[in-house]
């Protein structure tokens, strides 16, 4: 036995009993250290090979398989394969692979490649061939990839899923639509086809009184022109027998107890309202098939044929009369009639205006209650957000019930009378009366400034001087009941309101210098939203029945980051008053 091979036995029984140790210690320093010598072995093998010190690499590798094999003795299950250099039994490493202990595989294919590196330099040949093909077979395992078979059964679930999630989301779809269908479009289409079915049958009244010259002895056979008319339609709206028209020659104050010359027929009043009040012209009489099965909205129905003929006959037949009798009065009444034509229709306009705006405006919020107890009926919400849920479903309804009030006293209020009055409205006029509102409400207020900067031209708009007030007023009023973020320090500083032309439109700014607001604040801020209440959604309004009712499109409100990045702008614009339109009346009056 040469020197070198007796220094080689030395080293090795020196570090035997350090590995042990090491082993026993293992608990104290923690689960990486064993490997984490075993990797400086298989590096020191490393550098042993370079440098041509075969026997010093094998020494290494074998102190590099003790601690491997101690660190699989303490944390193993069952340690009945412990890793060899040279053996005739399959590598123990590959026992470790497929029992799926949890070593470091990395440094066993870096010792087994220096191994097979340093017995074949040694000419060791069997030795070589045995960590060869340990290395190799290793090297194998780990470079192989198992994420495919995953892959393709995840893949493989992920189509089964969509396949049903597709086939359930079609149920339901269908599910959905089927109850849409009945709970909300056929109601619509039966009321539709009601409305449709009504103005048949008005247009079918409208033509028994249609001639381009009715004498006054062609007065008295309209009532029995409506009735061949207006039967087959009135037919197929209500199923009936027969049908009578009874028309007075003088029209009755109602309360009065109509004639029933049909005892056996049902009798609809023909109540029509003039300026002296209701008044009954006379009586339709229905013969129904089945009174039964007439329901409510049968009745109402036929309540508004009733009084739609009750319109015509007292507008043809009785006042017609009354204006062959005395031309001059029929042409007063023939004006009366226009007049009140077009307020009507006004009504119905500002009425529809009224209640879209209703909708629109309301719409979001019972979606949005119904979510939020939803979330709560699910019960998946964290206790700690349970109350903080509860609240916003009382603040989404308050706020709902007070911007539904609002909308609906609006609503009332724009039926009792015309609301919508164009007008020739001098800029300065409005100017002078911002200042004058401004000064009265400021009073013992945050001190706030309020310039107008008017045009150096004069400037007249076309539009309605008491809306046009109220616009004003809610800007202004919206600005003063600014609060401070600290609720402490007065909101002090300046506000404008300036005029200028833009096109056929005159652009109002109306400045506030003393707040900031993001952009997405800007956009919401004509939209429902407690922090700003609900003057810029009446000033929104405004603009829109503006928009509608002054002869000309292209009426918008919005707001901007003011000039210099300081505050913000709300400007809306205008039609513009052009002296050459004969529509417009100016107004003489400003006080």
């Amino acid at each position: 036995m040469t020197n070198q091979h007796i220094r080689q036995l030395l080293i090795l029984l020196l570090i035997a009993p350090l590995c042990e140790v090491w082993g026993a210690e293992e608990n104290g320093r923690g689960y990486e250290s064993l490997l984490d010598q075993a990797s400086d072995y298989a590096n020191d093998a490393y550098y042993s090979n370079v440098n041509g010190n075969f026997e010093d690499a094998l020494v290494y590798i074998d102190s590099a398989m003790i601690c491997l094999n101690a660190h699989y003795r303490h944390y193993a299950p069952q340690p009945d394969y412990p890793i060899e250099l040279v053996g005739e039994d399959k590598p123990a490493e590959l026992e470790w692979w497929n029992s799926t202990f949890n070593s470091d595989f990395h440094v066993i294919l870096d010792i087994r490649n220096e191994a097979a590196v340093a017995f074949l330099a040694l000419k060791q040949w069997d030795a070589y061939n045995y960590n060869n093909v340990a290395y190799t077979t290793l090297y194998k395992l780990l470079g192989e990839d198992r994420s495919l078979e995953a892959y393709c059964n995840a893949l493989e679930r992920s189509t089964r899923n969509r396949t049903v999630a597709i086939i359930l989301a079609g149920c339901l779809m269908a599910v959905l639509l089927a109850g849409y269908y009945f709970l909300y479009i056929r109601k619509r289409l039966v009321n539709r086809w009601n409305l449709e079915q009504l103005l048949e049958i008005n247009k079918q009244v409208f033509a028994a009184i249609r001639a381009d010259d009715i004498s006054e002895d062609e007065l008295q056979a309209i009532p029995q022109r409506i009735e061949e008319n207006a039967f087959d339609t009135i037919n197929e709206l209500v199923p009936i027998n027969r049908m009578v028209i009874s028309v007075q020659d003088q029209p009755e104050i109602i309360p009065a107890t109509p004639d029933t010359p049909y005892t056996d027929m049902e009798a609809f009043p023909l109540i029509v309202d003039t300026d002296n009040g209701n008044r009954r012209v006379g009586t339709l009489y229905l013969e129904l098939r089945d009174k039964n099965r007439t329901d409510d909205a049968s009745r109402l129905t036929l309540e508004l044929v009733a009084r739609y003929i009750a319109i015509v006959i007292y507008n043809t037949v009785m006042r017609l009369s009354v204006k062959y009798r005395d031309v001059e009065t029929a042409h007063d009444e023939a004006a009366r009639a226009a007049r009140e034509d077009s307020v009507l229709h006004v009504q119905n306009q500002v009425l529809d205006n009224c209640l879209s705006t209703i909708k629109h405006e309301t719409v979001y919020y019972p979606n949005k209650i119904k979510q939020l107890v939803g979330k709560l009926r699910t019960g998946q919400i964290p206790p700690r957000k349970v109350q903080e849920t509860l609240r916003a479903i009382d603040e989404l309804i308050e706020y709902y019930k007070d911007i539904f009030t609002i909308l609906s006293s609006c609503a009332s209020r724009q039926l009792e009378e015309v609301t919508f009055r164009r007008t020739a409205v001098d800029v300065q006029q409005l100017f002078d009366y911002a200042e004058k509102y401004f000064a009265k409400v400021a009073k013992g207020r945050n001190p706030v400034t309020f310039q107008t900067l008017p045009p150096t031209d004069p400037l007249v708009v076309s539009g309605d001087l008491t809306q046009l007030r109220f616009l004003l007023e809610c800007l202004i009023t919206e600005a003063l009941s600014a609060v401070p973020t600290d609720h402490h320090t007065p909101l002090s500083g300046a506000l404008s309101l300036q005029a200028a032309p833009d096109g056929d439109y005159i652009r109002f700014s109306f400045t506030d210098l003393r707040r900031q607001k993001s952009p997405d604040e800007l956009h919401a801020l004509f939209y429902p939203s407690r922090q700003h209440g609900a003057e810029y959604l009446l000033c929104k309004q405004v603009i829109r029945d503006h928009d509608e009712f002054a002869g000309q499109r292209g009426c918008r409100i919005n707001a901007e980051q003011a000039t210099g990045g300081n505050g913000f702008t709300v400007y809306f614009t205008v039609p513009r008053y052009m002296s050459t339109n004969r529509n417009y009346i100016p107004l003489q009056n400003h006080s």
